[in-house]
């Protein structure tokens, strides 16, 4: 925490720019992310603008939703990489990346996401350009919520939701979602039980777009 702290304190009062902030694997916790957004998004904190967020691996939980949706208000980084977490609630941090349009790569892979969120990722949707949330929970319900945000981006260019516990009906809601987006070049659906109906929604999607 001390070290976290005196980190905190140089990069608030620093005059720099500063390209990426990567705290990968250091465990901060959730009081962590409170000791950063106290030092980053204080009164007394310079205002900068970082090109990646690096938050992978930290012990995070939705408990530090709305602290993470402050920090990116504040840094308006352009990656965010929050993987092998337990993040949850997301709607402080969708509506922080809705609002900014700055963030356009997220990765939210490993976080226990289920179809509770599938609103707040489909509202994502409208301002990123790639998207990986890889081994979650979404299913099918969650899948279904999320083919609006498929059905009405304009900036999406890379999706990637493998191993998501997502079946049939999910894969045709989203096949569904792709006869009308003109955007998305990349679709990464493997490790899902798709089944051959799910295929073939997929494919015809693909054909006719």
């Amino acid at each position: 925490p001390h070290q976290l702290v005196s980190l905190g304190f140089f990069l608030s009062r620093s005059q720099r720019k500063w390209e990426e902030l990567n705290l990968q694997d250091c465990h901060i916790g959730d009081d962590g992310v409170n000791i950063l957004h106290q030092c980053l998004c204080g009164d007394k904190a310079n205002k900068k603008e970082i090109t990646k967020l690096d938050l992978c691996n930290n012990n995070l939980t939705g408990a530090s939703s709305h602290l993470i949706g402050d920090i990116i208000s504040h840094l308006q980084p352009h990656a965010l990489v929050l993987d092998d977490n337990k993040i949850t609630n997301l709607k402080n941090i969708s509506t922080a990346v809705t609002a900014t349009c700055t963030v356009k790569v997220l990765h939210m892979n490993n976080n226990n996401i289920t179809s509770h969120d599938a609103v707040a990722i489909s509202d994502m949707m409208s301002c990123l350009e790639e998207l990986n949330i890889t081994n979650n929970k979404l299913g099918d319900h969650g899948a279904e919520l999320i083919s609006k945000g498929i059905t009405n981006t304009k900036t999406l260019r890379v999706l990637t939701i493998t191993d998501n516990e997502i079946g049939s009906s999910g894969t045709k809601a989203i096949a569904n979602a792709l006869t009308n987006n003109t955007s998305l070049e990349e679709l990464w659906i493997s490790y899902d039980d798709i089944g051959q109906d799910g295929a073939r929604a997929i494919a015809k999607a693909i054909s006719t777009n």
